[in-house]
């Protein structure tokens, strides 16, 4: 897969490693499951479950439900997830399935891929099931201080994954996300950096673990013992680090919103 050219839309219609969102799940923590431990959580764009792993791990009373537009990831995701509907939130919406009241909608990593993020926010936002739910909202921060020092040098190639992904429409930085939100109707009430400088080595991940990709593991870090001593020793103090200044150090800009009265 290394050696392909990432803009062949249709040599692989999956492509990532995934990992769960520390920063996602920080911000559900502090925002939902503290005052509701079983909260509904709508997952849009869940992809094989990382993240509702998590979830059901930690909070096992929370029912998650899980969006997801690839057959394949979305048959891994039904391990993990209550319910998951193979498409996208509005043909689920379409789809005559019973809605239920949600109180979290989870969008990691999906307004980038969205055309026209102002309409699709707004009617997303006028859907009654998510009339009183918090959005949880993570995009790649365009900011990142190696896509600064990559631009500088006058490179800019699409990759499998991460912040140049081959499928990605949109791009913002700590600044334009948080002004888009505003323009649309939403109160940011929280804001998170995820870890960017084990990050930065992504590409070098995928060609250890392309062998999994083939095979279509894309869960295969969780298996890592490596990555599971980076998840409990480095992470929380890289992350830590990167909130200092997150429009710099930040990978991605997580936020969590609410429609403004």
């Amino acid at each position: 897969m290394s050696d392909d050219y990432p803009l062949d839309l249709q040599r692989v219609a999956y492509s990532y490693l995934e990992r769960p969102n520390r920063s996602v799940l920080a911000l559900l923590d502090r925002h939902i499951f503290r005052e509701k431990p079983r909260a509904t959580i709508l997952d849009v764009g869940c992809g094989c479950g990382a993240n509702a792993r998590v979830l059901r791990t930690r909070w096992p009373d929370a029912r998650v439900i899980g969006i997801e537009p690839n057959a394949e990831a979305a048959a891994e995701a039904r391990a993990v997830c209550d319910r998951v509907f193979h498409g996208t939130l509005e043909e689920w919406m379409a789809s005559g399935e019973d809605v239920p009241a949600v109180d979290a909608l989870v969008l990691s990593d999906v307004l980038e891929h969205i055309a026209d993020p102002v309409q699709w926010l707004r009617a997303t936002a006028s859907l009654p099931a998510l009339a009183h739910a918090t959005w949880i909202i993570s995009v790649p921060n365009f900011g990142v201080w190696y896509n600064r020092l990559r631009t500088l040098a006058g490179r800019f190639e699409y990759a499998w994954s991460g912040l140049y992904d081959r499928t990605h429409l949109r791009f913002y930085t700590r600044k334009s996300i948080r002004h888009l939100l505003a323009y649309c109707g939403f109160e940011v009430v929280a804001t998170r950096g995820t870890a960017s400088i084990v990050q930065s080595a992504a590409p070098f991940l995928r060609k250890r673990f392309a062998g999994d990709l083939e095979s279509g593991n894309h869960l295969a870090l969780s298996g890592s013992s490596a990555f599971r001593l980076y998840q409990r020793i480095v992470e929380p103090a890289e992350e830590s680090l990167c909130n200092l200044w997150p429009s710099l150090l930040a990978f991605q800009i997580v936020i969590a919103a609410r429609r403004a009265r």
